[in-house]
């Protein structure tokens, strides 16, 4: 399940933040994507804002000091926490986004990126050619 993948550390702001200090959260907390919520209730998610989004507000000079809202994705694309990575896989591959909001009992629960499928791809296949390597046929571990 997805859940057990996603980043729960959230980074969060309020829609009528400014473009410049989600560039700055972004920067700071060196994540591709803030997670807009509802100013009344912070695990309501209202939109997001990616990477791509800041670089074109900045490659169309949009105002750097205007609320972030004008550059958001409204229509979230959410999973729930119990999904499979199968899903998430698809969902990637078929909006062609590199991030997806988690959610668990229809409230913000955390963040998966495609980078956190492959680091863990990349860990588990690391894992297996060690124990390959290290164990000879016949050997118990």
């Amino acid at each position: 399940m997805i859940g057990s993948f996603a980043k729960t550390s959230v980074v969060k702001a309020f829609p009528n933040t400014p473009i410049r200090d989600v560039a700055k959260l972004m920067a700071e907390n060196k994540v591709g994507l803030v997670v807009l919520v509802d100013p009344a209730d912070p695990e309501r998610v209202v939109g997001v804002v990616s990477e791509r989004d800041v670089v074109r507000a900045v490659a169309y000079d949009v105002d750097l000091n205007a609320s972030v809202d004008i550059i958001a994705t409204k229509s979230v694309i959410t999973l729930d926490y119990g999904e499979s990575v199968a899903k998430a896989a698809e969902v990637f591959r078929k909006y062609g986004i590199r991030h997806v909001v988690v959610t668990k009992g229809g409230k913000l629960y955390g963040v998966l990126s495609i980078r956190d499928l492959v680091r863990e791809e990349a860990i588990l296949k690391e894992i297996a050619e060690y124990y390959e390597w290290t164990f000879e046929p016949g050997m118990s571990a």
